[in-house]
């Protein structure tokens, strides 16, 4: 099984594919994904969350400010942009359990 810091390194490169299916595998069947406006139940909610939102990402250059796991717990701040999105700063912080992510939480400011 894949230790928190394992899960978060294979969802960023899952991130990077673009695609929602390989992006919505690193989650449990009931997870959680808040962000500020909406919360995100299940991997199917997250899986449609992921086909819309991915596609702004192409070419998309992430700055890391801070990464840190903490037992279960990982968590990210970062910034960048690409032809689509500038985010000025994001944060996201997961909740790993039994090698997947069991919730996840988002917010971001973008121009």
């Amino acid at each position: 099984m894949k230790n928190p810091q394992d899960v978060f390194e294979s969802h960023m490169k899952a991130v990077d594919t673009l695609d929602a299916n390989s992006v919505a595998n690193d989650y449990t069947d009931d997870a959680l994904f808040i962000t500020p406006d909406k919360t995100y139940k299940g991997k199917e909610e997250i899986y449609d969350f992921y086909e819309e939102f991915l596609p702004n990402f192409e070419d998309f250059e992430f700055i890391t400010i801070k990464q840190e796991t903490n037992d279960n717990v990982v968590y990210f701040v970062w910034h960048g942009k690409n032809k689509h999105i500038n985010i000025k700063l994001a944060t996201d912080t997961y909740i790993i359990e039994s090698g997947k992510i069991k919730q996840h939480t988002f917010a971001a400011i973008n121009n």
